[in-house]
């Protein structure tokens, strides 16, 4: 497979140019299969590195969507052949570019990257930081020398699975507040999108996989019906359940109020049009980042009563949650708040000042550098 740098020459990715600033030089390895959740932190958070003054280096495998938005932000990009966790190629080829590149940690995303960029690290003498994005399963992350976690629910896993609490951090993922200032006005994105004037919308910006519950809330929905006929429902993101998702709205005759929008430079300001923002995951999240950006644009949250999105929504003040897979219960929560526009703009609200105190951007990057100094000093 070709490989190849993309994005600005900002870096040399051989790392031989002499440092330009007192930052860090950081290698971060991920290896995406669909640029989701993990993918968007990776992108955000090198973005603001960089824009910190560090010295940043994407390795990756090729994903179009990954690459693009790492070249909007100006971070380097190395595309490589990274899959397998029994491929011990992948161990190789990252040595390869930690010699060249020289790096002063490893800044791990996912399993595979995780293992063997840990294996990597340390036989060419440099640390490496596992982030731990959910709750898969912990054993290719043993490697690493500190694990971040994005919520407490996840570190509180790793703890029952043997990580002592003094080896994970929890830095919750951010977001950066301009991202969200010049954004086109809902009414002009509602009409682009050919969405009728005054109709009620709910939204959920999520991969089509089945652990984020789409299924859930289609019922749901339906349930709604009687109720709110007029309902709309976006679907952002793409995945292999798009057909069999199309297939369930028209057996619950939805079809022409749930659209299937596929993945969205334009997410954030589409965001804008919902009433409520839904991520109904039947199984553990991380910590639900549609739900933080739903929340900035002053949009109140309902999802599951789960570790991680019980951290991205407090239940009763900037939204509602109910129990994992019960769309009965989800379909109260949404007629609790579609049916009270006051309340609706005062979970928003609370949603919209506390996504500013606890999930910026410029926090994440320097709580996460904080700990890499740290993890350095200490070596």
């Amino acid at each position: 497979m070709k490989s190849g740098l993309t994005g600005p020459a900002a870096i040399d990715p051989l790392g031989l140019r002499a440092r330009e600033s007192s930052g860090l030089r950081i290698l971060e390895v991920i290896t995406p299969s669909h640029y989701s959740g993990a993918e968007r932190v990776v992108t955000y958070l090198s973005g603001e590195l960089v824009r910190q003054g560090h010295e940043v280096l994407v390795a990756t495998k090729p994903l179009p969507l990954l690459e693009e938005e790492l070249a909007r932000r100006g971070v380097p990009c190395q595309t490589m052949a990274l899959s397998g966790k029994w491929n011990r190629r992948v161990g190789f080829r990252l040595r390869g570019l930690i010699r060249k590149f020289r790096p002063d940690l490893v800044h791990a995303h996912l399993s595979t990257a995780s293992w063997w960029g840990a294996w990597a690290a340390h036989r060419e003498g440099v640390p490496c930081v596992a982030h731990v994005h959910g709750m898969s399963s912990p054993w290719w992350y043993r490697g690493a020398d500190l694990l971040i976690a994005p919520s407490q629910g996840v570190r509180n896993y790793l703890a029952g699975h043997g990580f002592p609490l003094t080896r994970v951090a929890v830095v919750y993922n951010g977001l950066d507040p301009a991202d969200f200032v010049h954004l086109p006005p809902p009414a002009e994105v509602r009409s682009a999108l050919g969405l009728p004037a005054g109709v009620p919308v709910i939204g959920v910006v999520a991969h089509l996989s089945p652990k984020k519950g789409h299924r859930v809330l289609l019922q749901a929905m339906a349930m709604l019906s009687a109720a709110y006929p007029d309902l709309h429902c976006l679907c952002l993101g793409r995945g292999r359940m798009l057909a069999s998702l199309q297939k369930q709205a028209a057996r619950l005759g939805l079809s022409d109020r749930v659209w299937f929008l596929g993945y969205r430079h334009d997410a954030l300001a589409v965001t804008q049009v919902f009433d409520v923002a839904v991520l109904p995951s039947v199984q553990k999240e991380g910590l639900g980042l549609c739900l933080i950006e739903a929340a900035f644009l002053g949009i109140p949250g309902a999802g599951s009563d789960a570790p991680g999105i019980s951290e991205a929504v407090e239940n009763g003040v900037t939204g509602l949650l109910s129990p994992p897979g019960d769309a009965a219960a989800l379909a109260a929560a949404l007629d609790r708040l579609l049916g009270d526009p006051a309340l609706r703009a005062r979970m928003g609200e609370a949603a919209r000042r506390r996504a500013h105190r606890q999930f910026s951007l410029q926090e994440q990057a320097e709580r996460t550098v904080e700990l890499f100094q740290n993890l350095l000093d200490r070596r």
